[in-house]
């Protein structure tokens, strides 16, 4: 039984959001010893009186006004009594507040799922404190947006809760945004005063946030003794009550400070108009990050853990030819969560081109539409079309008034299939469907954990650790994912040895299931996207026991089905960014490479695929609609080939991908000194090949690199115009797949053996001209 002990110190505490379930209570507790139990779902919400008492509220029946009513003078404490656990694992999330609570991890969690396969809406409160403009759009389209957003615009004002127009110390507005099922998003457009005489006034006059308003000084601000120090700490006190304020009623929060620091700044031509907009960038980029770090250290001693925090971009301001990026403004990793950027009136395309720009420059971030709306008469683009077109923000948040798209726009984006609303949101899931195609969409770059969990070779019944460094690699790291993660790479195939992991009734050892499984923690701990398969227990090995032989698979079919029986149970329980494959490049009986000597070796490639999306199929739960890959014939691209491979006949559609491997041109490392054009007509015309044969479904190449007749490897031992040629073949191999909405995973070579272990790149130039392929 957990309890949660609340002080009575509260305006209003919001038991509901807490509760999981119809037996969810909190107890009062009198001074006299006596006890009342009341459900959660039943009496939500406790309001405190300015008379001393404190009283509960039926659901559904506020109106009656309090239900039971006491003194509080005669109560001792209340407490909130949850006996089941949260069903959202949140032990592998990390926030820039490294004791950020369950409850801003959960979210961060659930937003993590949501991201790149579909866009949360959003809508900024009108001024200030409240959700009216959420409750027009209700109105108007049935629907609320996902998030609402608060502004602090206002907290400096004097006489909270009796002039009238503006009380922060009233948190209800949040909470019943929060209560209702909504996400919170708060942001804080830092008035201060016009000079350091200025006393301002009950209705807000007497503020600024740009020079032109006011004499405060930024760096001033950090300088004990002066006048803006003084009220830049009082007013960071000041939201820091009302934030513990929502962290003792449990509402979590997205925290925006200090947005769009850079402005102008950034302009390339130095003209007398590029300058920051508002105060807290107008001393430039230094000050600027030592006032973010001076409040993102304030509100953890203050014991503030309930905040995602998010940093807005200016980036190029919409023109990279007129402005440099503000790259230099970012106050760094280890204080940010979320990267926002605010655009109004952008086309589809322009989005696009600005959310590419920060997903390259901040590639673990998520990256938000944190502004949006009309732009002088010029509308901000359709959601979708925007999404269509690559923009995949993680929500979009117009502004009110003259900056309100209109009623048409709204109708419409409500109702895009790609849109979360209020009503959709659920924090507590642990899956969410994602097409094939939207899944490698999202892959990006792509690597191979190579001659890890694949090794094999050494014989049966030995330490797992001994498996995964026989051929000469290191064991597996949260830090090598996270680096990948980090360093622009979306995606990680780990390709898996079975048969020395098998006993003869086929059942597989568990040590070794529960190693794959948590490399694949790893991976999702991380936000890659994972693919696990049945690796060197096909080809030319000689462990390799499925084989493209009609008698090899009636002998082994029911093997293979048992074995992809017990991964996909394993593994069940992760997200849509896990995926399987059901076999890795099988070969016939002969050990064909090319194409099988049999045309019956086609029928049995294809009846293994059809088992293997048959039994994961068969194992329920979030396998129902995983998406699976199936590989052709050796993983090969001929016309033979391409023309023999049967698609899987699936229970759902849309979540099956093909996947072929591509070493090309065959042995160029060797033969050629330069990437030239006959080399770049080679990849065109395979994927020319491949887009004719698969139309209606996506494909990946899942194995690429410079190996050929000697099984050679690019190494950072090989000469400077050979690791050239090689990150020409990447950056040419990136460019073809992004251009036909492929994906691909290069083979181990750029990061290898003990550079895992740092971690850092083998061939950083490869890595380079990969990134630069995929993020332009």
């Amino acid at each position: 039984m957990k309890k949660f002990i609340f002080s009575l110190l509260a305006t209003l505490i919001s038991f509901s959001v807490f509760a999981q379930s119809a037996d969810d209570t909190y107890v009062v507790n009198k001074a006299d010893g006596t006890s009342q139990s009341y459900k959660v779902m039943e009496f939500p919400n406790i309001k405190f009186n300015g008379d001393g008492t404190f009283g509960n509220y039926m659901t559904g029946f506020d109106d009656f006004g309090q239900i039971n009513v006491w003194n509080i003078s005669d109560v001792k404490s209340v407490t909130f009594n949850i006996a089941h656990s949260n069903p959202v694992d949140v032990s592998g999330v990390f926030l820039a507040d490294a004791s950020a609570n369950d409850a801003a991890k959960k979210l961060y969690k659930y937003l993590r799922l949501v991201y790149g396969n579909k866009i949360l809406s959003g809508m900024m409160a009108h001024v200030a404190w409240n959700h009216d403009e959420a409750d027009k759009i209700h109105v108007l389209t049935g629907k609320y947006p996902a998030i609402n957003c608060y502004d602090f615009i206002h907290i400096a004002v004097p006489n909270q809760g009796s002039n009238g127009w503006i009380n922060y110390n009233d948190i209800t507005p949040v909470t019943e945004w929060a209560d209702a099922g909504g996400i919170v998003s708060l942001m804080w457009h830092f008035n201060v005063p016009q000079n350091e005489n200025t006393t301002i006034g009950a209705d807000g006059s007497g503020q600024g946030i740009n020079s032109s308003q006011t004499t405060f000084k930024a760096s001033h601000a950090l300088v004990s003794g002066t006048w803006e120090n003084k009220f830049f700490m009082e007013q960071m006190e000041n939201v820091a009550n009302v934030i513990l304020k929502l962290q003792d009623a449990g509402i979590v929060a997205l925290w925006r400070p200090f947005h769009e620091a850079a402005g102008n700044a950034t302009l390339k031509s130095g003209a007398n108009w590029g300058k920051a907009w508002f105060w807290w960038g107008e001393d430039g980029p230094d000050v600027y990050k030592q006032l973010w770090h001076t409040m993102f250290n304030y509100f953890s001693n203050k014991g503030i853990h309930n905040l995602i925090w998010e940093w807005t971009s200016q980036n190029y301001n919409g023109d990279s030819d007129i402005y440099n990026n503000d790259d230099d403004w970012y106050p760094g990793d280890a204080y940010v969560d979320i990267i926002g950027r605010d655009l109004y009136g952008t086309t589809a395309v322009q989005q696009y081109s600005e959310y590419s720009q920060l997903k390259g420059r901040y590639p673990s971030k998520m990256i938000a539409l944190a502004e949006c709306g009309v732009n002088n008469s010029t509308i901000t683009a359709d959601v979708e079309q925007a999404w269509n077109a690559g923009a995949k923000w993680l929500n979009f948040m117009p502004w009110y008034g003259e900056s309100m798209p209109s009623d048409e726009w709204w109708t419409k984006v409500m109702n895009e299939n790609v849109v979360i609303t209020r009503d959709e949101i659920n924090q507590n899931a642990t899956y969410m469907e994602e097409s094939a195609q939207s899944a490698v969409d999202n892959f990006g770059l792509g690597f191979n954990l190579g001659n890890t969990l694949d090794a094999n070779g050494c014989g049966t019944g030995k330490p797992v650790a001994t498996y995964e460094t026989f051929w000469g690699q290191t064991e597996t790291t949260q830090d090598m994912m996270t680096f990948l993660m980090q360093n622009g790479f979306n995606a990680v195939r780990i390709p898996v040895t079975w048969y020395e992991h098998m006993d003869a009734e086929g059942n597989v050892d568990e040590a070794w299931m529960m190693r794959v499984k948590a490399i694949v923690e790893y991976a999702m701990n991380a936000g890659l996207y994972a693919i696990v398969n049945v690796h060197h227990d096909t080809a030319a090995g000689s462990g390799a026991w499925i084989k493209a032989d009609t008698d090899v698979y009636a002998a082994t079919k029911e093997k293979f089905k048992k074995l992809w029986t017990q991964i996909a149970n394993a593994l069940a329980d992760y997200d849509q960014h896990l995926l399987f494959e059901g076999y890795n490049e099988m070969l016939d009986g002969n050990n064909s490479w090319d194409e099988p000597q049999k045309a019956s070796g086609y029928e049995a490639l294809n009846n293994y695929a059809q088992d293997f999306v048959d039994a994961v199929r068969a194992t329920g739960g979030n396998n129902a609609t995983r998406n699976l890959i199936v590989n052709t014939y050796a993983a090969a691209k001929g016309e033979n080939v391409l023309n023999n491979f049967m698609l899987p006949t699936d229970a759902v559609n849309n979540h099956l991908i093909v996947q072929v491997h591509s070493y090309d041109p065959w042995n160029f490392f060797n033969t050629k000194t330069t990437w030239d054009s006959e080399c770049h007509n080679t990849l065109t015309e395979i994927f020319s090949a491949l887009s004719k044969k698969f139309t209606t479904i996506p494909y990946i190449i899942g194995e690429y690199g410079t190996h050929g007749e000697s099984d050679i490897s690019v190494s950072k031992s090989s000469p400077a115009e050979k690791i050239k040629l090689a990150a020409d073949q990447a950056a040419d191999m990136v460019k073809l797949a992004k251009d036909h909405h492929s994906a691909t995973f290069y083979w181990m070579s750029i990061f290898d053996g003990s550079d895992r272990i740092q971690p850092q790149w083998s061939l950083p130039t490869v890595v380079e001209a990969m990134q630069e392929a995929y993020n332009n």
